[in-house]
């Protein structure tokens, strides 16, 4: 068993799927809601999405790291009102900035979107996974039924 700094620490990867189901958009969506994902909770709920992040709390995020770039800025250009040397700690402003890019936590994002012309329903995942979270998406997408292959061809324009 894993600590939650080993957890926490956990690479992912990227992760991309795409696939055509018979079931209704509201149908997959809620069955995604209703899944329990590992380390891995629903943020976000749309009429065509939903967007799954850690579920863990964080408290530095991309708007505290904006506030403290923009304090450095304004102490560095402060300071160069005595003497205009210190203008080169100005790259200071994007420290703020690294924790951010170096954060490989998991973060996906689900459509179900209703195919006009096959009468299909267009899934997709999209984001970064942990191996056990692709596993486990995999698995149920893999689950999801195809829609008839004649169903889901498209018939010529004046046949």
């Amino acid at each position: 068993m894993q600590t939650r700094a080993e957890a926490h620490r956990q690479r992912t990867r990227s992760y991309q799927f795409s696939l055509l189901t018979s079931r209704s958009a509201d149908d997959v969506l809620a069955e995604f809601a209703a899944r329990s994902l590992p380390g891995i909770g629903l943020a976000e709920r749309g009429a065509n999405y939903l967007i799954l992040r850690p579920q863990q709390r964080r408290r530095y995020g991309g708007d505290i790291a904006a506030v403290a770039a923009i304090a450095i800025v304004l102490v560095v250009l402060m300071l160069t009102a005595v003497t205009p040397v210190l203008i080169v700690l100005l790259p200071l402003a994007f420290a703020p900035a690294v924790p951010l890019v170096l954060d490989h936590r998991p973060d996906l994002a689900i459509s179900a979107v209703p195919d006009d012309e096959s009468g299909a329903t267009r899934v997709t995942v999209h984001g970064q996974a942990s191996t056990e979270l692709a596993a486990s998406l995999d698995a149920y997408l893999g689950s999801l039924p195809r829609p008839e292959l004649a169903a889901a061809i498209r018939q010529p324009i004046g046949a």
